[in-house]
């Protein structure tokens, strides 16, 4: 044992004695009287400790109901009896290892000790019988401060042991719990006051009411569970989702270079246009998802349709289908609908002259037409393009031209517009730095979309 492991013994040891020697000191035969009530209250306690929630290492429960009762209706010694007692029972079925029970307690002993002398310096409810209103304030205040105590006794010391902070262990584990706490502390205080009035009755109702808060306490807790296994199965979703956007993009990049680029490009292009037009951020992820994989139905094209040789009329027909069968690629992955149909649309024309289905205007999917712009425009600019590149002014100049019949009018001035004041993030021309970059600037937003919701 090192020089911290003895220190911290010493501490729980002396921690232990001089709350105990403080129980003694301070409790009289009246205080464990009526028996009926001991006993009820032992009985309640032990039977609350198998009733518990294990919320990582603490366990919660209806335990600290009766436990509280008997600081407030008994004292000190009797409720660190009660207290140690239904501790020692369910450790001994759990089988909880002795350094462990140790622990609780010496924490238990500090906390019900500590309790019970407040009671009693704040006009012992347990002996009045007026001022209902004061006695339960007094119940409930008590009860929360020694809950938080006990919570604090038990996980400070294991957070000091392991050399982390107790701040984390407040924040998921004390925090979420304390709705239910303060319930406890409500029902506590109605059962004191119960008890004053009707005597022992008070507490066989409390016990009916103790199962229904221990089933109510513990479906909480599962369904916690159930929502974090929840959010860990959405992210596997989401990492498979840029698995299989990472896989096509790569694939495409090791086909033909130039397209791959061009895809990162629209993607960034597309994404920033959706943002510009105050899109929701379901919508940018589409549409840039749709953009890294605009072009993937060229994975089947011959070679010398994607080097710029001089083409046949067969060979322009082959690539008109290249919506399709990018959509028909895309969209046998499971839950790619939304960006098959946007690849499936991205050369329908506004005036219902484009390919592959001669769909018009509005019936045009949105974000098939915020698109279509971002593909039009790497296409005149980029350097790597089949055709001479043209400058930016130009491009815009061509764009407004075919806006309203080739392309979506409102949506090329959106376009144009975020261009003329494009940052760093747009891009512009060939940078922007590829797919690549592209598929970690997916990832990377996802990731902190989902930091920042949960």
């Amino acid at each position: 044992m090192n020089r911290r492991d003895t220190l911290l013994l010493a501490g729980r040891l002396g921690l232990l004695v001089a709350t105990g020697a403080l129980a003694l000191v301070t409790t009289e035969v009246s205080d464990w009287t009526p028996w009926s009530l001991f006993f009820s209250l032992l009985v309640l306690a032990v039977a609350g400790q198998f009733l518990s929630v294990r919320v990582g290492s603490v366990q919660l429960g209806p335990a600290f109901v009766p436990t509280a009762l008997a600081m407030a209706l008994l004292g000190p010694a009797p409720a660190a009896v009660i207290a140690v007692a239904a501790l020692l029972v369910w450790s001994l079925n759990a089988r909880t290892p002795w350094g462990l029970l140790f622990d609780n307690i010496v924490a238990v002993t500090a906390y019900t000790v500590a309790g019970g002398l407040l009671f009693a310096a704040l006009g012992d409810p347990g002996q009045r019988a007026s001022a209902e209103a004061s006695t339960a304030l007094i119940v409930f205040g008590v009860y929360l401060a020694t809950n938080l105590l006990n919570f604090l006794l038990i996980v400070g010391y294991l957070r000091l042991r392991d050399r982390t902070t107790v701040g984390a262990a407040l924040r998921t584990i004390y925090l979420p719990a304390l709705p239910w706490e303060a319930a406890g502390g409500v029902l506590t205080a109605a059962t004191v006051i119960g008890y004053q009035e009707i005597g022992l009755a008070a507490i066989a109702l409390l016990a009916v009411v103790l199962v229904s808060y221990a089933y109510l306490l513990r479906s909480a807790f599962e369904a916690r569970g159930e929502r974090d296994e929840l959010r860990d199965r959405v992210g596997e979703l989401e990492a498979l989702h840029h698995g299989v956007v990472r896989v096509m993009v790569e694939a495409l990049g090791m086909r033909d270079r130039m397209t791959a680029r061009h895809s990162a490009a629209v993607a960034r292009y597309a994404k920033a246009t959706a943002a510009a037009m105050r899109l929701g951020a379901r919508e940018q992820e589409l549409v840039h998802t749709a953009g890294l994989l605009h072009d993937v139905g060229k994975f089947t094209f011959p070679d010398h349709t994607l080097t710029g040789a001089r083409l046949t009329e067969d060979d322009w027909e082959l690539i008109r289908s290249h919506p399709q069968r990018g959509a028909d690629i895309v969209g046998s992955v499971d839950g790619y609908g939304e960006v098959a149909e946007i690849i499936l649309r991205q050369h329908e024309r506004i005036d219902g002259h484009g390919y592959p289905h001669n769909v018009a205007g509005d019936d045009i999917p949105l974000l098939a037409r915020v698109l279509a712009v971002a593909d039009c425009f790497d296409v005149m600019t980029a350097r790597d393009s089949y055709r001479a590149p043209i400058s930016f002014e130009a491009a815009f100049t061509e764009l407004r031209r075919v806006g309203g019949t080739q392309l979506d009018a409102e949506i090329v001035e959106v376009f144009i517009d975020l261009l003329q004041g494009a940052t760093a993030d747009v891009g512009q021309g060939d940078g922007g730095g590829g797919p690549d970059a592209e598929l970690r600037r997916q990832a990377s937003r996802t990731a902190v979309a989902r930091a920042a919701h949960h």
